[in-house]
């Protein structure tokens, strides 16, 4: 009895130990430095540099952005893709991974887009697109990537917005190029020179009113400061596309479409919902912890709507009426496409159509929802929604 107690005892020591290590591996992240570096006009190198010798670096497939646009630089080193990953392997252990990238000026379905390009030869690239994990021996590991930034001799580099989370520091653009940015109260702005007059005007009247009426109305001035880019992708294909996307202190506007030279009432009232509803975002995140994750898209896309809606309306800049016809048609558009398949346009519609069923002010909220995942570090969920809602409702 005693000795079969030993030989059991011994064979469960021997078994923890032999997987101690590889549980440990699995939890610990791995330090990894990179260097980004703009060779060209068009190209640029990112040196990834382990502080542990790995055997892959695999990214989260982001449609054929790195089939296309990447080129692995390291001799030994082979790409290989399936539909969920992107991943760079090696024979053997190394400790350093060069690629190149290339200029990439498609747009990647509900992605940011990689590339920004400037008419002036200044570009923007998204740096969440960078982050990834490694493998060493079979075993995956997350990674915390720290970045550097060399830009062409003479020529402006503005890194993402810095945080305590490393990884909420790339989430945004890494902008080269040739101009200073200039000062705009609390935000920093690169304008392509070939924006419209107008249209510059309007995004930055519109973006310092949203900016006043958020500060005011959500009891929070900006914690850090706002970078705001605009790009022209082009003015030569038919009709208008003016796409916006709020990263953590940080937005940016692509412009495209020959309709976008001149000034019309229709165009100015679809500048000012963008400007309004990417602002949002920013107060959204405008937060030390917490804020928008891995939730339902309807509650940060339908909240920025509901925010939108309220901010125009207060600010003068939509009439009521033009206030209502947006509500009516976007309830409209939810009841089209709440019971098919997962759509885009959904998140927006059925947000917006989920607050306004709340029948409380976006500012009552929200403001209640900013507070709390401050606070906690939570990010928004649809519990923390309903429980809140039924909170100041109850108020």
């Amino acid at each position: 009895m005693y000795a079969l107690f030993n030989f059991r005892s011994l064979f469960f020591i021997f078994l923890c130990l032999a997987t101690m290590p590889a549980m440990a591996e699995k939890l610990a992240a791995l330090p990894v430095s990179m260097q980004l570096s703009r060779l060209s006009a068009t190209t640029w190198q990112a040196d990834y540099v382990f502080s542990e010798a790995v055997t892959a670096l695999n990214f989260e497939k982001r449609g054929d952005y790195r089939s296309t646009a990447w080129k692995v630089l390291t001799p030994g080193v082979r790409y290989q893709t399936n539909e969920q990953m992107d991943s760079y392997v090696s024979s053997q252990p190394l400790k350093k991974i060069s690629v190149e990238i290339a200029a990439y000026d498609q747009y990647l379905p509900k992605n940011y887009a990689p590339n920004n390009r400037f008419t002036d030869g200044g570009a923007a690239l998204y740096m969440g697109f960078f982050e990834g994990a490694v493998q060493q021996a079979g075993i995956a590991r997350d990674m915390v990537l720290t970045v550097s930034y060399q830009g062409m001799p003479g020529e402006t580099v503005i890194a993402p917005p810095r945080f305590a989370d490393a990884s909420k520091s790339l989430n945004a653009y890494a902008y080269f190029g040739p101009q200073k940015p200039m000062d705009a109260g609390s935000a920093k702005i690169i304008i392509d020179p070939a924006t419209p007059a107008w249209l510059t005007g309007l995004i930055l009247e519109t973006g310092t009113k949203m900016s006043n009426y958020y500060s005011a109305t959500y009891q929070r001035p900006l914690a850090r400061e706002l970078v705001l880019m605009i790009s022209v992708a082009e003015f030569e294909s038919p009709g208008a596309s003016m796409k916006g996307g709020a990263t953590n202190g940080q937005i940016t506007y692509r412009l495209s479409g020959k309709s976008l030279v001149k000034d019309v009432p229709p165009l100015r009232s679809m500048v000012k919902r963008l400007v309004s509803h990417e602002m949002a975002h920013i107060w959204q995140e405008n937060v030390s912890q917490g804020g928008i994750g891995e939730n339902p898209a309807w509650i940060h896309e339908g909240g920025a709507e509901a925010m939108a809606m309220d901010a125009l309306e207060n600010t003068g800049l939509w009439s009521k009426d033009e206030v209502d016809a947006y509500k009516n048609k976007a309830s409209q558009t939810c009841d089209k496409l709440k019971d098919g398949p997962p759509a885009y346009e959904r998140d927006y519609a059925c947000g917006l159509q989920n607050f306004m069923n709340m029948s409380l002010a976006a500012p009552v909220v929200w403001r209640a929802l900013i507070s709390e995942t401050d606070r906690t570090g939570e990010y928004y969920s649809e519990a923390m929604v309903n429980r809140l809602a039924k909170q100041v409702a109850g108020k």
